[in-house]
C-alpha cells in the first residue's frame, strides 16, 4: 500500500510526518527545519512560495494565519490574484507534500490531516478540500489533541489512564480529556477557543509596546520581533525589542509579560474547568496533563498548570511536534503498517451539539427559533438519539424541520446544516398531533434525520454528510459577528475593551459599549474599512483611560 502522510496544518506552522519502522518521525524541510511556516506570498517574478521565504516578505504580498478564516466566504488578495482560505491552505499542504515526497522518494497521494477539536462542520470540510486541492486524498481527519494522545498512547497502550490534552498552538487553544485503556483511546470531552493562541499574545504585546501602529509594513517589523522575544522570555527574565526604524526600544520584563497574557492563560483554565464538570470529572481524577503546542514553552503556562495539577503535568520533547507524530501514527494504522492487534482504537464524540428549531423558552419568553438539542455535546459516537414535538397550531398539516449545530439558545447564533418539509399531519388541535425526531450520528460525520407523524406511522429521512456542507448555503440562514471572517482580527481589542468596562466611568464605558455595538454590526456585514476606523478609534480611547 502506498504511505500516507500525517500532516498538522498549525495556524502559524505546520509539519508533515510518516510512520517509521512502525514509529512516527517527522519530515525535514528543504531548509533541514521541521517546522515550515504557515505563510503563503509571492516573489517579485509572481510566483507562489511557501514558508520562511514568504514569512520575511514585508510588502504586505503574503497570507499568514489563513486557518482562523477557513469555513468563511473571505476572499483574500495575494499579487493580483484572489483565493479563497481553502485555496491558501492548499498551497501551503502542496509544499508539505512536496516535501515528504523528495524526503520519502515516492509519490504521495494521501493524507490524514489534524484539526482543532472546536472546528464546526463546514471548517472541517473546508480543510478537506484544501487537501483534495493540494492533491492528496483525505478520508481521514481528527483533531489535535487526539492526535497528540495517540502519540503518548502508542508507547503507553498498558497502562490504564485518564488524559487531559492542554493544546495551547499559535492560533488555537483546545483541551480534550481522554481515557486510555488497553488499546483503546476514548475521547471523552473537549472544550476550547478557535481564537485563542500564541498569536493573541503578539497582538496584545504588539499594542501595548506600540499601540498607534497600523501601517502593515511597520506593523510586520514590530510582529516579527515580538515573536522573537516571546521566544527568548522562556528562558529569559527580560529581554529588549529593538526596531530602530519605528524608533522602538522597549525593555520587556518577563514579570510584565505575564501581567499582560495572565487574562489568556486564566481563560485556558476555565476551558480545562467546563471540560472537567461536563463529564462530572474534578482536578484530582486526571492522571496526566499533556503540553502541546508552542505557546506550552511560556513559563507562566507551565506553572500555573503545575499549581493545579502538579506532577502529572508531562511534557513532549519538542510540544510543537506532538500532533504531527499522532497524525503519522493515525496515517500508519490506516495504511496497516501499524496492526490492528497493536495499534490504537479510537472512540470520539459529539463536538458541538446537534438540534431543530422549535418554539421555546428564551430568557422567560416563548418565542420562534430557540434551539432544541437532541444530540448534546460530547455524545459517544456513533449515537441515536430522538425527541417529539407537537404542532403549534391548530390544523397544521406540515411542519419545516431546520437542523443546526452549536451551543447557543437561538438557532441563528448556530451553524444550519440543513432543512426539509414533512407534509401530510391530520388536522387536529394544536398540540394534538406529534412528530418524533430522530437524530443518527455516526464517526464518519455522516448525521441522519427522520421524522415520523406518531399518529400515521409517516416518515422522511434525510442524510447529511457534515465534512462536504456547503458554506455558502449554511451562511445563507444568517450569522452572528463571531463568524465574520475578520472577527479573529479584531477579537483580542473588543475582548480587552469588555474587561476594562467594568472599570470604566460611565461616560467612558458608554462610549466602549457603543463602539464595540458598532463593531460586531460591522462584522456581521463584512465592512472592512469601517471597523478599521472603529478598531482605531477603540484602541485609542482604551490606551487613553
Amino acid at each position: 500500500m502506498a504511505k500516507i502522510i500525517g500532516i498538522d496544518l498549525g495556524t502559524t506552522t505546520s509539519l508533515v510526518s510518516y510512520l517509521k519502522n512502525g514509529k512516527p518521525e517527522i519530515i525535514p524541510n528543504k531548509l533541514g527545519k521541521r517546522l515550515t511556516d504557515s505563510v503563503v506570498g509571492v516573489d517579485k517574478y509572481g510566483t507562489i512560495i511557501v514558508g520562511e521565504e514568504a514569512k520575511r516578505i514585508l510588502n504586505g504580498t503574503k497570507i499568514e494565519e489563513i486557518k482562523r478564516s477557513m469555513g468563511t466566504n473571505k476572499i483574500v488578495k495575494l499579487g493580483d490574484k484572489e483565493y479563497s482560505p481553502e485555496e491558501i491552505s492548499a498551497e501551503i499542504l502542496k509544499k508539505l507534500k512536496e516535501e515528504a515526497e523528495d524526503f520519502l522518494g515516492e509519490e504521495i497521494d494521501e493524507a490524514v490531516i489534524t484539526v482543532p477539536a472546536m472546528f464546526n462542520s463546514i471548517q472541517k470540510a473546508a480543510t478537506i478540500k484544501a487537501g483534495e486541492l493540494a492533491g492528496l486524498k483525505v478520508e481521514r481527519i481528527i483533531s489535535e489533541p487526539t492526535a497528540a494522545a495517540m502519540a503518548y498512547g502508542i508507547e503507553n497502550m498498558e497502562k490504564y489512564q485518564k488524559i487531559l490534552v492542554y493544546d495551547f498552538g499559535g492560533g488555537t487553544f483546545d483541551v480534550s480529556i481522554l481515557e486510555l485503556d488497553d488499546g483503546i483511546l476514548d475521547v471523552i470531552a473537549t472544550s476550547g477557543d478557535n481564537y485563542l493562541g500564541g498569536k493573541d499574545i503578539d497582538e496584545i504585546l504588539i499594542k501595548n509596546i506600540s499601540a498607534k501602529i497600523k501601517n502593515d509594513v511597520e506593523k510586520i517589523k514590530l510582529k516579527l520581533e515580538v515573536e522573537e522575544a516571546k521566544k527568548r522570555l522562556s528562558t529569559l527574565m527580560g529581554t529588549d525589542i529593538i526596531v530602530p526604524e519605528l524608533n522602538i526600544d522597549y525593555e520587556l520584563k518577563r514579570e510584565k509579560f505575564e501581567e499582560l497574557i495572565s487574562p489568556l492563560v486564566n481563560k485556558t483554565i476555565d476551558f480545562i474547568d467546563k471540560a472537567l464538570s461536563s463529564t462530572k470529572l474534578k482536578r484530582e481524577d486526571i492522571n496526566v496533563v499533556l503540553l502541546v503546542g508552542g505557546t506550552t514553552r511560556i513559563p507562566l503556562v507551565q506553572e500555573t498548570l503545575k499549581k493545579i495539577f502538579g506532577s502529572k503535568v508531562k511534557k513532549f520533547t519538542d510540544p510543537q511536534e506532538a500532533v504531527a507524530l499522532g497524525a503519522g501514527v493515525q496515517a500508519g494504522i490506516k495504511s496497516s503498517e501499524i496492526s490492528s492487534e497493536d495499534g490504537l482504537i479510537i472512540t470520539d464524540i459529539c463536538n458541538y451539539s446537534l438540534g431543530v428549531a422549535s418554539i421555546g423558552e428564551y430568557q422567560g419568553i416563548i418565542m420562534p427559533d430557540t434551539f432544541s438539542v437532541i444530540i448534546p455535546k460530547n455524545s459517544n459516537l456513533p449515537c441515536t438519539k430522538s425527541d417529539t414535538y407537537c404542532t403549534a397550531v391548530d390544523d397544521q398539516t406540515s411542519v419545516n424541520i431546520k437542523v443546526y449545530q452549536g451551543e447557543n439558545k437561538l438557532v441563528y447564533e448556530n451553524l444550519f446544516l440543513s432543512e426539509f418539509r414533512v407534509e401530510g399531519i391530520p388536522k387536529n388541535k394544536a398540540g394534538a398531533e406529534a412528530i418524533e425526531i430522530t437524530f443518527g450520528y455516526n464517526i464518519n460525520d455522516i448525521l441522519t434525520v427522520e421524522a415520523k407523524i406518531l399518529s400515521t406511522g409517516v416518515t422522511k429521512l434525510i442524510k447529511i454528510e457534515l465534512n462536504n456542507k456547503n458554506k455558502e448555503n449554511s451562511d445563507k440562514k444568517g450569522s452572528t459577528y463571531k463568524n465574520s471572517s475578520y472577527y479573529s482580527d479584531y477579537k483580542i481589542i473588543m475582548e480587552m475593551a469588555e474587561d476594562k468596562m467594568s472599570k470604566l466611568s460611565e461616560t467612558n464605558r458608554e462610549k466602549v459599549s457603543n463602539l464595540l455595538e458598532k463593531m460586531k454590526e460591522m462584522l456581521v456585514s463584512e465592512n472592512k474599512e469601517e471597523l478599521d476606523k472603529l478598531d482605531s478609534t477603540l484602541t485609542d480611547l482604551l490606551f487613553e483611560v
